[in-house]
């Protein structure tokens, strides 16, 4: 995603003047023919959200059918994504906020707990039932997005499963005679191979296992997936951080196993995200941990320079307790918050328009215009944006930011072009994670006082300690003792107490 250099705020108004003869239909929703705007003047409706690349330059046609059918004039407000932190608060600091407002994760953003704290933003918990296209969302999805048990904010959802799947090359495997990996020691047995046994045939040790990039910090399936809890460890007794476990001390001493045998890249410490993808489409590495769909996606660039290569995406292989272990994500990328100033005859009309764009129609119609106009759906059921589209201004990066969208389970499994074996197989690979993945106890949870001061601090320390035992560069006498200062540090144990508290007081809503 591009972000804007630019220190301004790139705000654009787009007014949907709406006809007073447009029928203001209901998309099924309960609220009344008067919220849904069926004759009067067109309600303002202002809302401010994110852009990631430039930001719409004119009145759009999808957004107008919008308005029109719920008789709105809709004023959004883009914020370029570099710049939206300071200028949301900037905004909440003047009390002039809009009446929907983005932001990327309230609940560890303390200037706007404080104002759900002074009663800034409506509480939705009591309206989603009777919004039946919201009411979708999995019950999931709200529990994390909710603080203290409520809802304030409308999750713009995202899939829960999906995001972790071993991806290997399944010519690699064929040539070396093995067969995907169903445990770690088979894993460990792959990731090595791929290092050590020439799998691209060219006589030179220039191939490597894992492509993983270790900056920021490692990240945090390689403990989860042994078994040590996503984030935190759940027990009788409460949460406790995953990388305190014995479990996360086990994978670090696979972890260093491997890496000292090839089946990790040997830049980890350096390596970023992008250079994953770069490190396999390449034909350096054998093996990544990523989204179900990336497989197919990497393939078809790797096949340019290699049209035998074979990527597939497979499941994790299992911990020591016989289970394979998969991280659940959140479920949402942003949440949008309904100012308290709003009245409840509004909140119900931008509510009915919400409920609109949490179906496929209203979605596509926000973001990516009219339909076989500004954009097409193929077979496989993804969308293209024609250049008619592009030349009007709709950007998926942008256009689209105002709305929450439609649940999706296997968003993660397709993309444009990719045939119908290879979706069905994607399917059917992200039901089998869907049905053993594992949430985050933390999320919905209020970040502790003192992980706020000192949080950043404490997560470069453990990334890092975590890095240099997988490299080697620290042993696990190390890691013992470092294991050991964190838990007689006041502060950390302060932070992990007072998690506990709002562990508990969310299980008792």
């Amino acid at each position: 995603m591009s972000k804007m250099n630019k220190m301004m705020a790139g705000a654009v108004s787009v007014a949907l003047i709406a006809s007073l003869t447009a029928c203001g239909g209901k998309s099924g929703s309960e609220a009344s023919s008067k919220d849904s705007g069926a004759a009067g003047k067109p309600m303002d409706i202002s809302i401010t959200t994110i852009a990631f690349g430039a930001t719409p330059t004119g009145e759009l046609e999808g957004l107008k059918k919008i308005g029109e059918k719920f008789n709105a004039n809709l004023k959004i407000n883009y914020i370029p994504a570099n710049n939206i932190t300071e200028k949301l608060n900037v905004l909440l600091a003047s009390n002039d906020i809009p009446d929907v407002t983005f932001v990327e994760d309230f609940g560890t953003t303390p200037s706007f707990l404080n104002a759900i704290d002074k009663g800034a933003f409506w509480e939705l918990t009591p309206f989603i039932k009777n919004y039946p296209n919201l009411s979708k969302y999995p019950q999931n999805v709200f529990d994390n997005a909710s603080i203290k048990g409520k809802l304030y904010s409308l999750p713009r959802v995202r899939p829960l499963d999906g995001a972790q799947a071993l991806i290997l090359r399944k010519d690699w495997l064929d040539k070396l005679g093995l067969q995907p990996p169903k445990t770690m020691d088979e894993l460990y047995t792959v990731l090595s191979a791929f290092a050590q046994k020439d799998p691209d045939g060219n006589g030179k040790a220039d191939t490597f296992g894992l492509a993983l990039f270790g900056s920021p910090g490692p990240a945090n399936y390689l403990i989860s997936m042994f078994g040590a809890g996503v984030g935190w460890q759940k027990d009788a007794n409460g949460i406790t951080p995953n990388w305190m476990t014995p479990q996360a001390r086990e994978a670090l001493q696979f972890w260093n196993k491997t890496y000292q045998a090839g089946g990790i890249v040997p830049d980890l410490p350096v390596m970023k995200s992008q250079q994953v993808r770069d490190m396999v489409v390449q034909g350096k590495a054998g093996a990544a941990i990523n989204n179900v769909v990336d497989a197919y996606k990497f393939n078809v660039d790797l096949k340019k320079a290699n049209p035998n290569a074979d990527l597939v995406a497979y499941e994790l292989p299992k911990a020591s307790d016989g289970k394979p272990h998969y991280e659940q994500a959140i479920g949402y990328y942003g949440q949008f918050l309904i100012s308290k100033k709003v009245s409840e005859e509004k909140l119900k009309r931008i509510l009915e328009i919400y409920d609109y764009t949490a179906t496929e129609e209203g979605y596509n119609m926000g973001t990516y215009g009219i339909k076989d106009v500004d954009y097409t759906i193929g077979s496989d059921g993804t969308v293209t944006q024609t250049e008619e589209g592009k030349k009007k201004g709709y950007s998926g990066d942008s256009t689209g930011q105002w709305v929450t969208g439609y649940y999706n389970k296997y968003l993660r499994a397709a993309t444009s072009g990719m045939p119908t074996d290879v979706l069905e197989y994607n399917k059917k690979l992200i039901d089998t994670i869907g049905s053993q993945s594992e949430p985050n106890p933390e999320y919905g949870l209020t970040k502790s006082a003192a992980f706020k001061e000192k949080g950043a601090d404490w997560n470069k320390k453990i990334n890092d300690m975590m890095i240099n035992v997988i490299i080697g560069k620290a042993g696990m006498n190390d890691w013992d003792q470092f294991v050991k200062t964190m838990k007689e540090d006041a502060g950390y144990q302060s932070h992990i107490k007072e998690m506990n508290e709002s562990f508990k007081a969310k299980a008792q809503k």
